[in-house]
């Protein structure tokens, strides 16, 4: 794989990791000011509220009607076409607090996907600290890579180009801090840290 294939890769991920982080500021409460019941309790949510399990069986190359016919209605929030290459983003609320999932197409086909606080509370309290980033080197297979900084949560998967590209969150144990992994086919490309002592 080239660098040029590479950067592509993770600017794609960088800018879907901002579209969730800002569509998913506004998402999630219920009514009552709570947080609704946690992937692990149902599979299912009100209209319009993605759980984790539901994110997890939607695939990169599935179309707009596959995809939603699993997350129920999402809001397109971008739509636009270059070079002959339609591209759209449906967000999806979560059934989570400040939760959300974002959905890329290109051509009518998923092309990426990203969440945010689908996982709950669970998924905020890992083992990542400053140590463990120190010893993560890029050209890391995943599994030696996830060996070394423990709980993480898979929160991205892009297929562009015939390159496929995954990003992690690891937290530290206090949620305070986290690291960011991204991995282009099974080897890690990029990694990036906040808050970690």
């Amino acid at each position: 794989m080239t660098c040029g294939i590479a950067a592509a890769v993770v600017a794609v991920i960088a800018v879907i990791a901002v579209i969730v982080t800002v569509s998913g500021s506004g998402g999630g409460k219920d009514g009552s000011g709570g947080s609704a019941p946690s992937a692990a309790q149902t599979t299912s949510a009100a209209p319009g509220k993605i759980t984790k399990a539901m994110y997890d069986r939607v695939r990169t190359g599935m179309t707009e009607r596959e995809v939603t016919a699993i997350t129920g209605p999402c809001e397109s929030s971008a739509e636009d076409e270059v070079a002959g290459v339609k591209g759209k983003v449906l967000t999806c609320r979560g059934a989570e607090s400040f939760s959300a999932a974002t959905f890329t197409f290109t051509n009518g086909r998923l092309a990426a996907k990203s969440q945010v606080g689908l996982g709950g509370d669970a998924a905020g309290k890992g083992t990542m600290t400053k140590e463990k980033y120190d010893r993560l080197r890029t050209g890391m297979s995943l599994k030696e890579a996830l060996a070394i900084a423990g709980t993480c949560e898979k929160n991205s998967d892009t297929d562009v180009a015939g390159t496929s590209a995954t990003g992690y969150t690891c937290t530290s144990a206090d949620g305070l801090g986290n690291a960011s992994l991204t991995f282009a086919d099974g080897k890690l490309v990029a990694k990036a840290q906040a808050g970690l002592e």
